[in-house]
C-alpha cells in the first residue's frame, strides 16, 4: 500500500527512491498475478510477465542511479557554497540528468499504466512530473510581482 500523506508529484526534483520502489513493487505485484494467470509455462503471459519484470529492474536501476548522482551533486554544491566557493557542478548537467529521471519515470508510468485504475495506485504521487514544464512555478511568480498571467 502506499502513503497516502505524501504530497502530490510536481516536479522531477520531488521523485525519490521511495516513489521508484513504490512503483516498481506495484508493477512486480501486477506481473506476478499475469504470472499466475498463465496457462502453461512458457505461453505467451510468462513471457510478457518475464520481459516486463526485466525491463522494469532496468529502469528502476538506472532511475536509482541517477538519483544518486543528483543527490551528489547537491551535496559537492552544499559543500562549494559553505566554503563560498563557485558552483562545483554546472547547472546543465544537473538538468540534463533530471531530464533522464523524467524519462525514466515515464516509462515506468507508462509500464504501470494498463493498471492505473487499481484502487492501490497512488495517483498523487505516480503521475508525470512538471520539472520541465513549470507553468505553475512562472505563474506564481508573476502573480506574486502583480503581474496579471
Amino acid at each position: 500500500m502506499t502513503d497516502t500523506q505524501r504530497s502530490a508529484l510536481r516536479y522531477t526534483a520531488d521523485i525519490t527512491t521511495e516513489d521508484i520502489d513504490g512503483l516498481a513493487g506495484f508493477i512486480g505485484r501486477r506481473i506476478v498475478l499475469l504470472r499466475e494467470g498463465a496457462d502453461a509455462p512458457g505461453n505467451e503471459e510468462e513471457r510478457v510477465g518475464d520481459a516486463l519484470s526485466r525491463t522494469v529492474t532496468a529502469l528502476t536501476g538506472t532511475a536509482r542511479e541517477v538519483l544518486g548522482a543528483l543527490a551528489e551533486r547537491a551535496a559537492r554544491a552544499a559543500e562549494a557554497a559553505e566554503g563560498n566557493e563557485g558552483p562545483s557542478s554546472p547547472d546543465d548537467v544537473v538538468e540534463e540528468l533530471r531530464a533522464r529521471l523524467s524519462v525514466l519515470w515515464r516509462y515506468l508510468l507508462t509500464a504501470a499504466e494498463a493498471w492505473s485504475h487499481l484502487p492501490d495506485y497512488d495517483v498523487l504521487r505516480w503521475r508525470l512530473d512538471g520539472h520541465l514544464d513549470a507553468e505553475h512555478e512562472a505563474r506564481a511568480r508573476w502573480l506574486a510581482a502583480g503581474e496579471a498571467w
